[in-house]
């Protein structure tokens, strides 16, 4: 039983992407997805209102114009974030994320945004082509208060 055990606790492990190492991996290690907070954005929302060819993202006071194509789907953009988190950063930008579940620290929660807006930015394949931020209003919240919201601003 504790062989299997250990299996499974390793397996979770190597599945996961760690920043850094924890005496209590096993126990509150998670998949990185499962720390990034919704976007808030809906991709497509509100098509030529605000701006013709845009649509709406919100910079935390009122909606924005953004690109109909913002944010990007969920999945893809974790991938992206577990890819540049193997190597450390986003088109030389440096990033770091903590998959520690426990750890809901405000600092901790900054970083996991930042890492995520840097990838955003440049999500379209080369640095600063990708989504504003304001196709990621819980991003830009967390990444100033350091405290998750999943809350949606324009859907």
């Amino acid at each position: 039983m504790k062989f299997s055990t250990a299996l499974a606790c390793l397996a979770t492990t190597t599945a996961t992407i760690r920043a850094a190492p924890s005496p209590h991996m096993c126990n509150t290690q998670v998949a990185i997805g499962d720390l990034v907070p919704e976007f808030g954005v809906v991709p497509g929302t509100d098509r030529d209102v605000i701006q013709t060819g845009s649509c709406s993202g919100f910079n935390g006071k009122e909606r924005i114009p953004i690109p109909c194509s913002c944010p990007p789907g969920r999945d893809e953009f974790v991938a992206r974030l577990e890819a540049a988190l193997l190597v450390g950063n986003v088109f030389g930008d440096p990033i770091s994320f903590s998959s520690d579940a426990s750890d809901q620290s405000v600092d901790t929660n900054r970083a996991r945004a930042t890492a995520s807006v840097i990838l955003l930015q440049s999500f379209n394949g080369k640095k600063g082509d990708g989504c504003p931020v304001a196709a990621a209003p819980n991003l830009m919240t967390m990444q100033v208060t350091g405290v998750r919201s999943d809350k949606i601003f324009v859907g």
